[in-house]
């Protein structure tokens, strides 16, 4: 094991594929090397290398989910996956997106983030499963370096951290800061059997659902931008078929309706303010 005041820096090969970064006092722990500094975040982003999972101090597990969800449940069963492998406490699992634009600039660090045919789950399943396992297994190193004690008699249990013997105890949280300095195991870690999951595979109450019934979630159609406008468009119904004619002055006094343009031959588009505006203006013009 590493001194782990050393500068985190010389550490950031992560040895079997894995990368492991301190984030202000939280672990992150991520898949397969992508970047260097050089090619990292933008400034006053954390010093991330492809990170998936983060436990910040107070326990909180973070995962980071790459795909979309659909109505299907994928962003719950991704999460499951980690958090089956690391052991956590799922009522303080949280997820978050990272972006495309952020995905790019650090060269694909999440992979495909396409959500195509109901594949989340399964071209996902080893590398978050990885990721978690990963994670737990530096959490109980760290654990043990604090302690002066050997891993081997440690144990990791719903984010508690016991050394058997005495019955200490830490949490995920406690030592997470000392976790992500560490240098991940060679190879990849055995994963438990899928007989004895305990969230895994499991009917869990979904994590996008308190979101979506309060308003809280954010949709693409919710993005605003300053002096940013949104367009509803309308192509011809019948193929090869051609606009004849459009009434704009039926439309342009309505709220937020800025403009009434002709796309091409075959379409017509309302530009307003607001989406639901230039849609509701679309619907209305004759």
């Amino acid at each position: 094991m590493k001194d782990p005041t050393a500068p985190r820096w010389t550490r950031r090969l992560f040895i079997g594929g894995a990368a492991a970064a301190a984030v202000a006092g939280s672990l992150v722990v991520g898949m397969r090397l992508q970047r260097s500094r050089a090619t990292g975040p933008g400034a006053g982003d954390p010093p991330e290398v492809n990170a998936w999972v983060v436990v910040q101090p107070d326990d909180t597990v973070i995962v980071r989910i790459a795909r979309s969800e659909m109505g299907q449940g994928a962003l719950t069963g991704l999460a499951q996956l980690v958090a089956e492998e690391l052991d956590c406490d799922w009522a303080r699992v949280k997820t978050e997106y990272p972006t495309p634009g952020r995905n790019l600039a650090r060269q694909r660090a999440w992979g495909s983030m396409a959500t195509i045919g109901s594949g989340s789950i399964r071209g996902s399943h080893e590398t978050l499963r990885q990721a978690g396992a990963t994670a737990r297994w530096l959490l109980v190193q760290a654990a043990a370096y604090e302690w002066q004690l050997p891993a081997s008699e440690c144990s990791a249990e719903r984010g508690t951290i016991t050394h058997t013997p005495s019955g200490r105890r830490t949490t995920y949280g406690q030592v997470a800061a000392t976790a992500a300095t560490l240098t991940p195991p060679p190879g990849k870690l055995p994963l438990r059997d899928p007989k004895a999951w305990k969230l895994a595979g499991r009917r869990l109450a979904r994590l996008d659902t308190v979101d979506k019934t309060t308003g809280a979630q954010v949709y693409a159609s919710d993005l605003q931008l300053p002096g940013m406008l949104n367009a509803a468009i309308r192509a011809c119904p019948v193929v090869g078929g051609k606009l004849a004619s459009v009434d704009e002055a039926a439309v342009l006094g309505r709220p937020g309706v800025k403009q009434v343009v002709r796309v091409g031959a075959r379409a017509v588009a309302v530009v307003a303010d607001t989406w639901w505006h230039a849609k509701t203006a679309l619907d209305a013009l004759p």
